[in-house]
């Protein structure tokens, strides 16, 4: 669930949520209670997580402002169906050999042997993307081994939900560009 940047009071997480028509719908949850983002911003395009973060600066101080006086329509969190926070992403963007102990550990399940510290040799970061379709489920959400599967190897991660468009952003300024964390199980 998405919500506002760190460092700030998180008084609202937006979500995806089931409508009772069964489709995928942007949600705010305050308190314990979910509301339809479309409804309470009186914004068509808010139907959807996405819908929101093309509108981001905008949409921020809208659900911001509606988080200290909620009003309207809500179900119960607890009799929700929760969705992803955001459905299919158009990028997905990995942080790659982002933790020593688990390049050690896949170096020793391969018989490989230990390489060095990225961040230690002085290297880039690097990257690797992932397709939204079939990478992103809800929580709950079985996800089954592929028949050539032996194993499966899960991380759980943190996920920066970038609110608005961005490129060349410095360090000291990227915080600016997120509209929310969440988990991920890679």
């Amino acid at each position: 669930q998405a919500g506002a940047r760190l460092g700030q009071d998180v008084s609202y997480r937006l979500l995806s949520y089931r409508g009772d028509d069964g489709l995928a719908r942007a949600g705010v949850c305050v308190a314990d209670r979910v509301y339809d983002a479309a409804a309470l911003a009186g914004r068509p395009q808010y139907g959807s997580v996405l819908g929101v973060l093309d509108d981001w600066p905008r949409a921020a101080a809208t659900l911001a402002e509606f988080a200290g006086s909620p009003r309207g329509d809500a179900r119960a969190l607890a009799a929700t169906t929760l969705l992803a926070p955001v459905l299919y992403p158009g990028a997905i963007y990995c942080a790659g050999a982002n933790y020593t102990d688990h390049m050690e550990e896949m170096s020793a399940v391969m018989g490989l042997p230990r390489e060095r510290d990225p961040h230690e040799a002085g290297l880039k970061p690097w990257h690797f993307l992932k397709t939204s379709r079939g990478s992103v489920v809800g929580p709950g959400v079985d996800v089954r081994m592929p028949a050539y599967g032996k194993l499966l190897d899960w991380e759980i991660e943190l996920a920066a939900v970038i609110g608005r468009p961005c490129r060349d952003v410095p360090t000291e300024r990227a915080h600016e560009y997120v509209a929310g964390y969440t988990i991920a199980n890679d």
